[in-house]
């Protein structure tokens, strides 16, 4: 069994509501609500239509990319890949650079042997994108093609690929800490060392370029030790592995993080545009207005199902919310959000251990500590305003395993 000790010290004066909070490794965190319809259009028309709006005055190489991507299934494709793409890369590529990218994305479903083996929908979301995080964007499909052509071209299985792959990139690129500024592809391999969330930009562009499909995966912050941490899935023959970027193994869901996630609260993946088709293990943390936050914490570890209920004088408070807290770099930092329904709950599925929960604003709050175990439904109550941390000490506990 881990253990923390805190000592609590007039606690929480920061947990006003109003709190920006980071989730994903140094980025800012989502609240999970369902967008809303921008229009009765099709959702993908209108993403598109307002894609070309965000273009300002590159409005122009954004149509002619859609005019000249091709009919049918390719068609579709770029309407999709422009419908949810970044602002900056909307304001700012011409129709060249998309083109030569989106052709390469094509080309590799057809010239790898797996490719056929990808459905469209998983194409569209995790391979046809060149958008990891938030790195530049470079044509990297073009410089990786004719190099992983040649290093994978005795691979027969996507299982084979992905794992070939890992160590062509582990071979180029080592662990190092870096600024908070995402380092592009090339400047991941010109320095050959980077974060995390950067051997994730290297692997996955690489990934992408042979029609591996792969998504972002990350735990906000760890429960039983410092800092937070992110990596790959990728997908192969009809379910989703785990591996470390750039950092090989013979085998898929084998990583050095294969213990200490098992103690995670949380694990989210990214996929582009909106999800629709989930599986099984998998929900929906948010949608947000072009990404969708996937929980795929079941696939990880044990998982509690926990219903906060947020009340002022008993009355139920709907559409407040709620914030969720593991002890990381000597303090309580907050990995999840989520907002209560009409009935004053909020729902979320989190990883097994000892917790705090939060809510209220900057004249009325409560903290509560609470835990979860493995398959059981975790019920909290939060009353605003009656309930505190007193000062003094006290144990947190995770799985041991």
């Amino acid at each position: 069994m881990r253990l923390w000790t805190i000592l609590v010290l007039a606690i929480f004066v920061g947990c006003s509501t109003t709190e920006q909070v980071s989730l994903r490794p140094s980025k800012q965190m989502p609240t999970p609500k369902e967008a809303p319809a921008t229009s009765t259009l099709d959702p993908i028309q209108a993403g598109v239509e307002k894609s070309l709006e965000m273009a300002g005055e590159n409005r122009a190489e954004i149509e002619k990319f859609l005019k000249e991507a091709g009919e049918g299934f390719r068609r579709t494709a770029a309407r999709f890949l422009v419908a949810n793409m970044p602002p900056a890369a909307l304001a700012s590529l011409n129709a060249d650079e998309l083109l030569s990218e989106f052709n390469l994305a094509f080309k590799a479903r057809e010239d790898f042997v797996w490719g056929k083996n990808v459905p469209d929908e998983i194409f569209l979301h995790f391979v046809l994108p060149n958008f990891i995080t938030q790195e530049r964007y470079e044509k990297y499909r073009a410089y990786f093609y004719p190099l992983l052509k040649d290093a994978l071209k005795d691979c027969k299985t996507m299982e084979e690929a992905a794992l070939e792959l890992n160590k062509w990139c582990g071979a180029r690129f080592k662990y190092k800490p870096t600024q908070m500024r995402d380092q592009g592809i090339f400047e991941n391999l010109k320095r050959g060392y980077g974060r995390c969330e950067e051997m994730v930009i290297l692997y996955m562009s690489a990934a992408r370029t042979v029609c591996l499909p792969t998504r972002q995966a990350y735990t906000p912050w760890w429960s039983t030790c410092d800092s937070n941490h992110a990596w790959v899935e990728v997908w192969c023959d009809g379910k989703w592995f785990y591996l470390g970027a750039c950092e090989p193994s013979n085998k898929l869901n084998d990583a050095w993080f294969s213990t200490p996630v098992k103690r995670a609260p949380l694990v989210l993946a990214i996929a582009y545009g909106r999800l629709e088709k989930l599986q099984e293990g998998e929900e929906i943390y948010e949608y947000m207005e072009r990404d969708t936050i996937i929980n795929t914490t079941k696939w990880y570890s044990d998982t509690a199902k926990v219903k906060v209920k947020v009340t002022d004088n008993g009355k139920p408070l709907a559409d407040k919310l709620v914030l969720f807290y593991v002890f990381n770099f000597g303090g309580l930092r907050p990995f999840a959000k989520a907002k209560t329904n009409n009935e004053g709950i909020a729902s979320i599925t989190l990883g097994i251990g000892e917790f705090f929960v939060s809510s209220g604003d900057d004249q009325k709050y409560s903290v509560v500590k609470f835990k979860t175990e493995p398959n059981k439904e975790v019920f909290v109550e939060v009353s605003l305003g009656e309930q505190k941390l007193e000062e003094g000490y006290f144990w947190l506990r995770y799985p041991s395993k």
